[in-house]
């Protein structure tokens, strides 16, 4: 199944944030045999509000193909990753 992915990464450098987390989440869906596509790295943002007291925080679009039982698990990689804030993982409906 495809997934769209977005990604909410402390604001520290950009890029070293930005290869840790990316790195971290392409090794467990390439082992799992799907699919990782880095879309847009949007750069760092100003929050709304602040987040787990950050007031800025860097955000990366990514694609994903994997199977519905991993993404479960992708799940909980990305939300045990101390780099990311916050993250959303959406199924595409028209890809």
């Amino acid at each position: 199944m495809k997934y769209e992915l977005m990604i909410l990464a402390k604001p520290l450098t950009n890029e070293d944030v930005r290869d840790k987390v990316l790195s971290k989440i392409e090794k467990k869906i390439i082992s799992e045999k799907g699919s990782f596509k880095v879309v847009e790295f949007i750069g760092k943002r100003l929050l709304a509000y602040p987040v787990k007291k950050f007031k800025e925080g860097v955000y990366i679009l990514c694609r994903v193909e994997i199977s519905a039982e991993k993404a479960t698990e992708l799940k909980k990689i990305i939300s045990l990753t101390p780099e990311v804030l916050r993250f959303l993982l959406l199924k595409e409906e028209n890809l």
